[in-house]
């Protein structure tokens, strides 16, 4: 008799499990909402680049933050994190994120984006990690 009932809990063990679990949002992609923007690219840890309003060579993020303090204020700022290959926010964005959003938020920054490089110069259409309004 307890056989039945064994084959019963097989079968309902999958639609149990799938009712539980929680979908998770899919990536959304990153389209331009302010020509003036700041768009900067953080090869890693240690060095960065302007792409926009104007390019420049690559430099040490530190230098770049001291001299961004010059730049004319905007109200959004793109970090574009190249090599970032966590799935969701976690160590790599808190290594590499958490210094650019401190430094922009302190420069004035309202709008604050940060995408998943793909080694391009366009951040239109990039998958967005996360961003503060």
């Amino acid at each position: 008799m307890q056989e039945p009932m064994k084959k019963n809990i097989f079968l309902a063990l999958p639609l149990i499990l799938t009712s539980c679990a929680t979908p998770t949002p899919p990536p959304v992609a990153f389209h331009k909402t302010d020509s003036t923007m700041l768009v900067i690219r953080s090869l890693d840890v240690h060095t960065c680049q302007i792409l926009q309003p104007t390019t420049t060579t690559e430099e040490e993020t530190a230098k770049f933050l001291e001299q961004a303090k010059s730049l004319k204020q905007r109200q959004t700022a793109v970090v574009i994190l190249e090599k970032y290959t966590d799935s969701s926010i976690g160590n790599q964005f808190r290594d590499r994120g958490t210094d650019w959003f401190v430094a922009l938020r302190g420069l004035g920054y309202e709008h604050i984006y940060f995408l998943q490089g793909r080694n391009v110069t366009d951040p239109e259409g990039l998958l967005t990690i996360c961003h503060y309004d």
